[in-house]
């Protein structure tokens, strides 16, 4: 009865679940859109450390963690951002909410499996601009919407005692709309540029993941993931209209757009490298390192103000258990959980870097022996205000479910 609930109610959710909006920077104009942290909250919690695994935790980012499950777990993970954006002369403040991962992680006597959904990208701005030539002032208005999400397979298997390896095979698929609207003081209608992108692509992933005892009561842990090069084509189309005072359209043509009607937006390979030592059920401390060969390469839009270079992100954190068997003190059972990250986003802008900053921490609260809810809260810095740039601090409440279950055992009661 439990397993047909959940079932039900990831069903529920699946159907609306990647159909909001993750974020509404102006950053995420650019390339396929903003990427987004699909780590669970468990990790995210910790600074964005991956390197951790036992047997009812594992990575959504490296598949072979999933080598060290052994119950059943579903997986639901949600996050409400608030932002304040700055720039040298104005603010203002956004909020979103989203649901960042479902996932079913499915452990066999021979190998472990997980599917599920997560978003991999998202476009979300509204922006205007001002500026007065001739005597005459022109107003600039943008904004865009959509993203790119992605469906999983991953699969691991442990070949030797403490080495597990794996693989995930995604197909992502998406949408991009982006609209440019230009009001001129003392022309009767408004110039509209609408571009949209059907977005598609498959890209593949490799894990590995190997812990060790060491000292008897001391374990270490290794990590280590590879994303070949991959690619997303986008199939393009872009109309310009006029529109009148009143918002109709008075004239609308659709825009030939020849070779550009379908590219290939092209990703580097990646590779991210994670460290650990700690006591089991008790206390650990992580690093995880990831970089890429390079940044994105033919993007549909380019821009002569924005470059892509590679991409890199180190993060730092751990996890304290006071007790983890404790029958009589709830908060000795309670996981504490601390970090922090610093990343280049891979994106530079008028010759600035986009970098990315957070401290993090969280809690997670036991629900039951195998279950818990997991609440994360990250503080952070993003952009900088210099030539002409926005700078957005932000807040982030992260909450996930691990929801874990026995299955494929015969009970011996009922």
């Amino acid at each position: 009865m439990k397993s047909n609930f959940l079932n039900y109610i990831l069903v529920i959710l699946s159907s609306f679940a990647f159909s909001q909006n993750a974020t509404l920077s102006p950053y995420s104009y650019y390339g396929t859109g903003q990427p987004i942290s699909t780590r669970t909250a468990e990790n995210n919690a910790m600074g964005g450390v991956t390197v951790y695994a036992d047997s009812i935790q594992f990575s959504l980012d490296n598949p072979a963690t999933l080598g060290k499950l052994r119950f059943v777990q579903y997986r639901l993970g949600a996050n409400y951002k608030s932002v304040l954006q700055q720039s040298s002369s104005n603010s203002a403040s956004t909020t979103t909410t989203s649901l960042n991962y479902l996932a079913l992680s499915v452990p066999t006597k021979h190998f472990a499996f997980s599917f599920g959904l997560k978003p991999k990208t998202a476009v979300g701005y509204r922006t205007k601009t001002t500026r007065t030539e001739n005597d005459a002032e022109y107003q600039s208005l943008y904004d865009g919407k959509g993203g790119i999400n992605s469906t999983f397979l991953g699969f691991a298997f442990n070949p030797i005692d403490g080495l597990s390896l794996g693989v995930s095979a995604f197909y992502n698929f998406g949408y991009n709309e982006k609209t440019a609207t230009q009001r001129i003081t003392g022309v009767q209608n408004d110039t509209q540029v609408f571009t949209r992108s059907e977005l598609s692509g498959i890209h593949y992933l490799f894990g590995m993941h190997y812990n060790r005892s060491i000292f008897s009561d001391y374990m270490i842990q290794l990590s280590a993931i590879y994303t070949p090069k991959a690619s997303i084509e986008s199939k393009n189309s872009k109309i310009i209209s006029a529109l009148s005072a009143e918002g109709t359209v008075a004239l609308q043509q659709n825009i030939n757009l020849g070779n550009l009607a379908t590219t290939t937006n092209k990703f580097a390979a990646e590779t991210t490298l994670g460290f650990g030592f700690g006591k089991p059920q008790n206390w650990f401390v992580g690093v995880t390192y990831l970089n890429a060969a390079g940044g994105i390469s033919h993007p549909f839009e380019s821009n002569s103000n924005a470059n892509f270079v590679s991409p890199s992100r180190f993060s730092v954190g751990g996890f304290y258990i006071p007790k983890h068997n404790s029958f009589i003190n709830y908060l000795s059972r309670m996981v504490y959980r601390v970090g922090a990250r610093w990343e280049h986003t891979g994106l530079e802008v008028k010759s600035q870097a986009v970098k990315d900053f957070g401290i993090t921490f969280g809690i997670g609260l036991p629900m039951n022996v195998l279950s818990k809810v997991n609440i994360g809260v990250e503080i952070g810095q993003m952009g900088t205000t210099d030539a002409g740039l926005i700078n957005e601090n932000y807040t982030n409440i992260m909450l996930g479910f691990s929801l874990s279950d026995v299955w494929f055992i015969k009970r011996k009661y009922d």
